[in-house]
């Protein structure tokens, strides 16, 4: 018996890597035997960095700079040759801020800026930028300010680059020299740079917007797109990350991938998915999102087309049996009743115990029956 064992993260409880390790111990204390497989997945967002380290091979750089709001920072960057790894999140994200910090209004992305300044300098010529978890909503113009670039109201007056200022942005200067980069941007949505579906009435007030907020904002992204040399607004995925994407291809040679396409690419988990017997994956919410380039229903799709059984476990399961996702069965793994604190709190012996009983139930004269 094969399994192939392939999870994201459990937000805030669980690390890819740590989910791999309790559901393979799970299986292994019903069936010792049992070969299991381990690929710690990602998407754009946190832990993107640490995934594609363990896949890569690359060095690990420090990088002192800045979080969203200016105040130092020391973080790290991945490099291997001349292409580096940076997680947005590290400098800009969200989960830097306490609540009554955020606010898109302010947050820069001049942090993430400063780390592929360092990136550049240590002769990266090419950088996967992992999207997730912005505090941000710029139009990536932090980004561009630490990379040189410079912004002038009407009058010729600077203008700080933050996203509540992108309104009054009315000229863009570039650096003499501009830096020989592409960037390859994990991007795990969809969504235009500005409008209904765009970066602020989306996700802005997930960042500590207010209506008023997101209508300013808005018009700031729509004001800085018509400065663009390049029409790149309506574009799916210039405004993840508050429009990160639309400011750098504005400039640079930019590609957007799929940050879980990058992972698998880089894991060849695909040589072993043929052989496998049963595929597990998981992460901490199934929900209508993960439909939309998530871990799960990347790897549920790869193992459907292999007609290869596939479960997933969670913390919280908002779809219904699974089906629309090709996934065979969606086990959570807290009894029902238990707080959520709690559940997260004991996430690693509650993910052993439910792969053990999973496997268990489901083992019978060496084969799966999901």
């Amino acid at each position: 018996m094969n399994v192939l064992i392939a999870p994201d993260k459990f937000k805030g409880s669980l690390t890819s890597f740590e989910a791999c390790s309790a559901i393979a111990s799970g299986i292994k204390t019903i069936d010792p035997a049992a070969g299991t497989f381990e690929f710690p997945m990602a998407d754009g967002g946190d832990g993107f960095a640490a995934v594609m380290k363990y896949y890569m091979h690359t060095s690990t750089v420090a990088c002192p700079t800045e979080d969203p709001l200016g105040r130092p920072l020391a973080v790290s960057l991945e490099l291997k040759g001349d292409t580096a790894i940076i997680e947005l999140a590290s400098a800009s994200g969200l989960v830097l801020l306490q609540e009554k910090e955020r606010d898109p209004l302010k947050t820069s992305t001049y942090g993430t800026g400063r780390m592929i300044q360092a990136a550049i300098d240590a002769g990266a010529r090419e950088i996967i930028l992992g999207l997730g978890g912005s505090a941000t909503n710029d139009a990536g113009t932090g980004i561009l300010a630490a990379l040189g670039f410079q912004f002038h109201d009407k009058d010729g007056r600077p203008v700080k680059a933050c996203g509540g200022n992108l309104r009054h942005i009315h000229a863009i200067t570039a650096p003499a020299l501009l830096p020989e980069i592409k960037f390859t941007i994990a991007c795990d949505v969809q969504n235009v740079l500005y409008g209904p579906e765009g970066a602020a009435h989306v996700y802005a007030p997930q960042k500590g917007a207010t209506p008023e907020d997101v209508t300013l904002l808005d018009n700031g992204l729509e004001h800085f797109a018509k400065l663009l040399k390049k029409n790149v607004a309506d574009i799916p995925g210039a405004g993840a990350a508050g429009g990160i994407a639309a400011g750098l291809m504005g400039f640079f040679d930019v590609r957007l991938e799929k940050g879980v396409q990058l992972v698998i690419d880089s894991s060849g988990i695909m040589d072993k998915l043929p052989h496998a017997d049963l595929v597990i994956t998981g992460e901490g919410k199934i929900d209508r999102q993960t439909e939309y380039g998530k871990v799960v229903s990347e790897i549920a799709f790869a193992a459907a087309l292999h007609h290869i059984p596939v479960i997933a476990f969670c913390g919280i399961s908002e779809t219904g049996d699974g089906t629309p996702l090709h996934l065979n069965a969606i086990r959570t793994i807290a009894p029902q009743g238990m707080p959520p604190e709690e559940s997260m709190a004991r996430a690693k012996g509650l993910l052993e115990a439910a792969a053990a009983a999973y496997f268990k139930s489901s083992y019978k004269d060496g084969r799966i029956t999901p």
